[in-house]
């Protein structure tokens, strides 16, 4: 059913994939550069049957990075809509006005407004309450872009009234304190945003109006369910939407809204409740990023069409692979692009570097050459590097000293709710064979290897090996790596006494949760000697932390393992020593970069050209070590 058409009032759909939209912080100047060309046109390329494009209705209204109504080129616009004509594809503009959400750093010396004066939690800054001036101008001027967008070869428009931006600021009591005719006490703040909808309508006619919405606020005492189903009831019957997207709460909701926590198309039913109660063409959203999703939403009658941004993010191609049941780059639901965005970066995708970068990749042809590419380590950076250099024509050969490529994602892997991590590692090794790479599995490359083959390029990418600290006590047979306990067959013997991790970082934080999704009886203690756990997690800590509190993991910060003797850790928590039973000892204290010199003298000895990338250069994440391989690799101009 998916990839059957339909239509959203004179709309004809080749599919039920919609690109929602996405916020790229790609902007520059008044009109769309070619980096932004590209990025779209690929997504059309590669099966949307639309992708769609956010703009601010006015300068107060735009993010950073973002185009507005004001002085956007028509121009450029009109191109972009026949660039992403030429794949059977539709253009769809998002009409947008950021509200309270964007940081006042960020925003410049523009204001931001809101219904009435009160703080974004995530932003802090307190908004300018909206005038009656304020009222009329931001009215007219979503009207304004609206008719900017259809007199300029877009195919439909989506109004935003979802996630705490300006629009749905005015559904809410919490945010909307208001004490005239737009205030929440007259008819639960629906008044204005279905005044500008009408605007709307009566500006463009006989056009697609697409309404996106929050299902429900999803914070004490804000807007629920009932009152977004009676709000898009009333849009309909004035005639002014003709399609209803459904997303989840706001960002400042303390639920999850599309991080790998929340579980796929976990927020359709809210989608589904719409449905029931509206007539128009109804789009679900979040989390929905794989065919059997899909097809379930839509066979169920939940929805009539799914929507994703971030899939198409992380595989431009993935509808047209799925299509061709061919196997795709999942998004890892892993939120970096939202974080980043959130502080005013560009998007982009930690599992697909290229993403935001067509625009670079369409300039290089080909290497025709015979030289080849020799690359150290089977891990996410080698296997990439691999994928890479062969792309550029280069004959590769990717050697791997263990008898299965993956590296540390073997093991992350197996964390609960990040398996889709096996298909990134699928979508690689296909790839790979794909594109003629020869694999050497359980070859060591040392020097000999190197000498024989005297390659054009060496790229070192071993990755990392465990860090054991040194404290009293702590000898072998005595403890366990984590990275060992992960590749146990039988867990049982965690069934019983007390399970002390040391380290909470997101290692150990992940180990734990594995235990207990394996064990639930585990009676597990993590310490932690910074006073924040898992702080290299970012926002992604909050949830794996709640999901451990629920299972009754106890987290100890601000404790130093200090020695150990027999079934004790000695700790220091200030300056108090103590000390913890642990019947099972577990060392989850990070990794360190494989020593490599005796390499590297070599290849500088020998004059041979190398490189050396991801955790094998320094420890970070495997964000930054595709990047550091799509760097490397993004300078070979050669034809």
């Amino acid at each position: 059913m998916q990839f059957s058409s339909g239509c959203i009032r004179n709309m004809e759909l080749k599919n039920r994939w919609l690109m929602l939209a996405m916020h790229t912080g790609f902007a520059q100047g008044n009109a769309l550069t070619e980096r932004e060309f590209a990025f779209y046109e690929e997504r059309a390329k590669g099966g949307a049957a639309n992708v769609t494009m956010v703009l601010g209705v006015n300068d107060a209204g735009a993010l950073q990075g973002m185009h507005h109504a004001d002085t956007l080129s028509a121009k450029s616009l009109q191109e972009l809509a026949h660039r992403v004509h030429a794949y059977d594809c539709k253009l769809m503009i998002q009409l947008f006005h950021c509200g309270r959400n964007e940081a006042a750093k960020q925003h410049g010396d523009k204001p931001l407004l809101a219904p009435s004066a009160v703080a974004s939690p995530i932003f802090h800054t307190e908004p300018k309450e909206m005038n009656m001036t304020d009222l009329e101008e931001t009215k007219a001027d979503f009207a304004k872009a609206a008719v900017f967008c259809k007199e300029n070869g877009v195919d439909a428009i989506e109004i935003s009234a979802s996630a705490g931006y300006l629009l749905s600021e005015f559904l809410s009591p919490l945010t909307n304190q208001r004490e005239d005719a737009y205030g929440y006490q007259n008819e639960k703040g629906m008044t204005y945003p279905l005044e500008v909808l009408q605007a709307i309508r009566e500006g463009v006619g006989d056009y697609p109006i697409l309404l996106k919405v929050s299902g429900a606020q999803m914070l004490d005492g804000g807007y629920e369910l009932t009152d977004t189903i009676v709000f898009c009831r009333k849009a309909e019957a004035m005639g002014s939407i003709d399609a209803i997207t459904v997303t989840g709460g706001w960002h400042e909701s303390p639920v999850e809204q599309i991080s790998y926590h929340v579980s796929k198309g976990g927020y359709a039913p809210f989608a589904a409740a719409v449905k029931k109660y509206t007539t128009v063409p109804v789009i679900a959203c979040n989390r929905i990023h794989d065919n059997a999703t899909a097809e379930r939403l839509l066979s169920e009658n939940m929805c009539d069409f799914v929507g994703t941004a971030r899939a198409f993010l992380a595989d431009a191609y993935f509808v047209e692979k799925m299509q061709k049941h061919e196997i795709f780059n999942p998004c890892q639901g892993c939120n970096r692009c939202i974080m980043d965005v959130r502080k005013g970066k560009e998007l982009h995708c930690a599992y697909c570097p290229e993403a935001g970068k067509e625009y670079m990749e369409n300039q290089r042809r080909k290497i025709a050459t015979r030289k080849e590419v020799l690359v150290i380590g089977g891990g996410p950076a080698g296997m990439y590097a691999a994928k890479k250099a062969a792309e550029r024509g280069f004959l590769t050969t990717l050697v791997c000293q263990e008898k299965q490529l993956g590296g540390q994602v073997q093991l992350a892997k197996l964390v609960p709710m990040k398996g889709d991590m096996a298909v990134f590692l699928e979508y690689l090794e296909h790839e790979l064979y794909r594109l003629g790479v020869q694999i050497l599995l359980q070859q060591k490359a040392d020097i000999d290897f190197i000498m024989e083959k005297k390659p054009y390029l060496t790229v070192l990418a071993m990755g990392s090996t465990p860090v054991v600290p040194q404290m009293e006590g702590l000898t072998e047979g005595t403890y366990c790596l984590a990275q060992d306990v992960f590749q146990k067959a039988d867990l049982s013997e965690y069934s019983q006494g007390q399970t002390v991790i040391i380290g909470g970082n997101p290692l150990g934080l992940e180990l734990a949760a594995y235990l207990k999704d394996n064990i639930p009886t585990a009676n597990i203690k993590i310490l932690e000697q910074s006073e924040r756990m898992g702080k290299q997690l970012g926002a992604m800590a909050k949830p794996l932390l709640q999901e451990l509190e629920q299972k009754n993991v106890q987290m100890m910060c601000g404790t130093k393992a200090i020695g150990i003797e027999g079934k004790k850790v000695y700790i220091m928590i200030g300056e108090q020593k103590f000390f913890v039973a642990a019947d099972h000892l577990i060392v989850a204290c990070g990794v360190q970069s494989v020593p490599s010199s005796d390499l590297t003298m070599l290849l500088m000895d020998e004059r041979l050209s190398y490189a050396v990338l991801g955790d094998q250069d320094h420890v970070a994440d495997i964000d930054a070590a595709l990047q550091s391989v799509f760097d490397l690799f993004s300078r070979f101009y050669l034809a």
